[in-house]
């Protein structure tokens, strides 16, 4: 059965790397005049991303809901070349979507590439979650449920609904790209609901990517696997007796995720795996050997019999 794997892996990857990078938007969209928008930017992945795209003097709307940060932050942009603009709010309400969408037409005229990096986790066992075998939780473990659904898959879609009539009207060449997890193609324990939440983003944006690909659409997906982040201390099922599980190292760095959100975006590529053996890995061996899958993700994350 590992000999099958192993095959399957490297015809994948083999596919994976034999993509054939679309060239043409950098010569459609200038980087010096693309128009970009980062939501969820004044930290980790779409901070670095939003400076790498100043570094290229785009013209940059930043949205998160921190005006101080993202004040610090336009101050960055601007002094690497680039052109900063702030929208404070929060993705998961209608009104501050519309005033950013309202924005970007007002400011920059339309909108190139709309990058989402906005997103929440879980970090507890589901029975912990739910009061355990007594059945007398902490917290209500449906209201986890409702705030990681609104942050990662809801604020996805409404986004989407404001700015892809935007983008195809005032763009040669638009792009949506959407920052997953590998935990969208696989599941981990203590990431249920994180988990649950990324395959719904991966259901929805692989069929919005066939239903725009007419009006000339890039739908892409990043999903890394574990960031060098504090997004862990924020998780909506944290609690002060919460045991925080998941990896301690081997880590991705965020600047080398915002590096591979901008390649896939300037090549149009549908979907990047990182890192891209493990994400490989795990989709062909959640398909020829789950168990194996599972039993790899028990141990990486102390459930091991």
């Amino acid at each position: 059965m590992l000999g099958y794997i192993a095959t399957a892996a490297l015809v994948s990857a083999a596919a994976y790397y034999l993509q054939a990078p679309s060239a043409r938007r950098l010569q459609t969209v200038k980087p010096n005049e693309e128009r970009v928008v980062v939501v969820g930017c004044t930290s980790g992945i779409g901070r670095e991303t939003a400076l790498l795209y100043a570094r290229r003097h785009a013209k940059v709307i930043l949205f998160a809901r921190r005006q101080e940060l993202l004040t610090s932050l336009k101050e960055e942009v601007n002094a690497l070349g680039g052109q900063g603009y702030t929208v404070c709010g929060d993705a998961t309400v209608e009104a501050d979507v519309k005033k950013l969408a309202k924005t970007t037409q007002d400011t920059l005229s339309g909108v190139d590439t709309l990058i989402i990096c906005a997103g929440a986790i879980s970090v507890q066992p589901f029975l912990n979650l739910c009061g355990g075998l007594d059945g007398h939780p902490q917290q209500d473990p449906m209201e986890a449920v409702r705030r990681i659904t609104a942050v990662n898959y809801y604020a996805p879609i409404q986004l989407t609904q404001y700015f892809l009539p935007l983008l195809i009207r005032t763009s040669a060449s638009p792009n949506i790209i959407v920052i997953s997890s590998l935990a969208g193609k696989a599941g981990a324990p203590t990431r249920s609901l994180y988990a649950g939440s990324k395959h719904a983003v991966h259901g929805f944006f692989d069929s919005l990517r066939v239903e725009v690909a007419m009006h000339n659409v890039h739908v892409g997906l990043v999903c890394p696997g574990t960031v060098n982040t504090d997004l862990r201390q924020s998780a909506v099922d944290l609690d002060l007796n919460s045991a925080v599980h998941g990896s301690t190292k081997g880590k991705l760095e965020p600047k080398a995720v915002a590096q591979a959100i901008v390649n896939a975006s300037d090549q149009r590529q549908r979907e990047v795996l990182l890192p891209r053996l493990m994400g490989i890995g795990a989709n062909w061996g959640k398909l020829l050997a789950p168990g194996l899958v599972d039993s790899f993700a028990a141990k990486k994350y102390g459930f091991a019999a």
